[in-house]
């Protein structure tokens, strides 16, 4: 990989706040055959001193430490230079140890043991958006406060069409570049149609997209429009979706201003995210030891005959996403099935063709999600 390259600021360009010699020692050594200069501090105590005095670009910061965590130095890493990027380090890392080093400004989460060139290349991406850095503007756009009227005819759409571009036009974009836009918009809804194998007419395609949209942007307005709260917004996504879907990954990239590559890092390094469509009821069963066996393979077999999928796929309707697993932790009910949040012991066929029809009368309408 190229050599990091420096910027015109502080004289110390990275410190580490970490109580394992090896990680501080390792860092010094990768960072500083780069010709960046490290000081290092053994404690979040000492870390937040060292911080204070030498106010550097990158903040490399371990998670649990005796005394003061890494967590909490987070916390008041802004206070002394907001210019600062941090990036966590740790050994414990999880969904939930990520998305609040995100919430409290983390520009990255880095597992350990990590690679000397993941490290070099997340440090590089620090020291670039260092310099980067711009107090948040307090931006004030003007917009109508009259009602949304509803549209009696295709004159009515054509004058909403031409005030919306007023309004384009008056944050700076231009008539063919919002019919560009547009067109793009719609190129994805019908893609992202095609992609679920529904079939639907352009104005239902459009609406659901829109939706799809409109559901990114209160989730993005609930947690402040904050770039540091991505991983959760991700979450909300899904969970509302119960998949990422590709157009609503694009909005969420415009809304926050974060670049589409970066989401997608993030997407595709957590497991708990699926960029693939999902059923609304996961299935689950469990191929352990004890389950299998206890017949988990004919059991597997049998939930494979009654849905229409095998291990691994979603049905046409998005209604089930069937998963085999390695274990659920019941292994005393054995042979064991997840159907959303319920546990099934040993279920005989009769048994799960009443679960499964329970689910489907509660399913949405066709075109639904």
């Amino acid at each position: 990989m190229p050599s990091l390259q420096k910027l015109p600021g502080p004289d110390v360009d990275v410190v580490v706040v970490d109580d394992e010699e090896t990680i501080r020692e390792g860092c010094r050594m990768a960072l500083e055959s780069e010709g960046l200069r490290i000081e290092a501090a053994a404690n979040g105590t000492l870390g937040l001193e060292l911080l204070a005095r030498v106010k550097p670009r990158v903040a490399l910061l371990d998670l649990r430490m005796p005394g003061i965590a890494g967590i909490d130095v987070l916390k008041r890493l802004r206070e002394i230079d907001p210019r600062i990027v941090p990036i966590v380090i740790t050994g414990y890392a999880s969904v939930q140890n990520a998305v609040d080093s995100m919430k409290l400004g983390a520009f990255e989460f880095l597992t350990k043991p990590f690679e000397t060139t993941q490290l070099l290349d997340t440090v590089q991406r620090g020291i670039h958006h260092w310099g980067t850095y711009a107090p948040a503007p307090h931006l004030s756009v003007k917009r109508k406060a009259e009602p949304t009227k509803s549209l009696k005819s295709q004159t009515d759409a054509l004058l909403k069409s031409l005030e919306a571009a007023e309004e384009y036009a008056e944050l700076g974009g231009t008539p063919s570049g919002l019919a560009d836009e547009i067109r793009v918009l719609e190129k994805q809804a019908s893609y992202h149609a095609r992609q679920l194998g529904i079939v639907q007419k352009k104005g239902k395609a459009l609406h659901d997209f829109v939706a799809d949209l409109h559901d990114v942007d209160a989730i993005v307005t609930r947690h402040q429009s904050k770039r540091s709260g991505l991983i959760q917004i991700l979450l909300d996504v899904q969970n509302k979706k119960k998949w990422l879907p590709s157009h609503m990954l694009m909005w969420t990239s415009r809304r926050l201003g974060i670049p589409m590559g970066r989401i997608l890092e993030v997407a595709t390094f957590y497991e708990a995210f699926s960029l693939e469509p999902q059923g609304r009821h996961e299935v689950q069963v469990c191929t352990g030891t004890a389950c299998h066996v206890r017949h988990a393979p004919e059991l597997s077999a049998t939930i494979s005959a009654l849905l229409g999928i095998q291990p691994g796929e979603t049905d046409s309707e998005l209604k089930f996403t069937y998963k085999q697993v390695h274990c659920l932790g019941c292994c005393a009910l054995a042979p064991v099935v997840k159907v959303d949040d319920a546990y099934y012991g040993n279920p005989s066929m009769k048994e799960l063709k009443q679960i499964f029809e329970n689910c489907n009368e509660d399913a949405p309408s066709a075109g639904e999600n």
